[in-house]
């Protein structure tokens, strides 16, 4: 999860977002305890299996991956699985998972765009 979340409210001049952090490590411990998120994270994971053609010489990378839900149930069909995320904490139970799987072709990143982390072996050509 990348700890930002959008609130839309309503002013004068229309629509306007603004940006709370969210305690991403304080929930990191109960985060997979809430069926809700389990099922959301399996559900998209199934999507992405049946809409993507995966492939095993595929690299991915699982942009606010949180607790690891999505990268795992994605990683039997792929060479590698990164996860990146904004939270040590959900970056902690997630490499936790890793460890407990016995799971090599899945790795963690920790990058706080918001901080100006910049993902290692990123290149940029625009």
């Amino acid at each position: 999860m990348s700890g930002w979340r959008g609130k839309l409210g309503g002013d004068e001049q229309g629509l306007e977002m603004s940006m709370e952090k969210r305690d991403f490590d304080g929930v990191a411990a109960s985060w997979d305890e809430h069926p809700g998120r389990v099922k959301v994270a399996a559900d998209i994971a199934q999507t992405i299996v049946r809409e993507v053609a995966l492939t095993s010489d595929m690299e991915v990378m699982d942009f606010g991956c949180g607790t690891g839900l999505v990268s795992i149930a994605l990683q039997p069909f792929v060479r590698s699985v990164t996860g990146v995320d904004s939270s040590a904490g959900m970056l902690g139970i997630f490499e936790a998972k890793i460890a407990r799987l016995g799971l090599g072709n899945v790795r963690t990143q920790f990058c706080d765009l918001a901080r100006g982390d910049v993902l290692s072996g990123a290149t940029t050509s625009w």
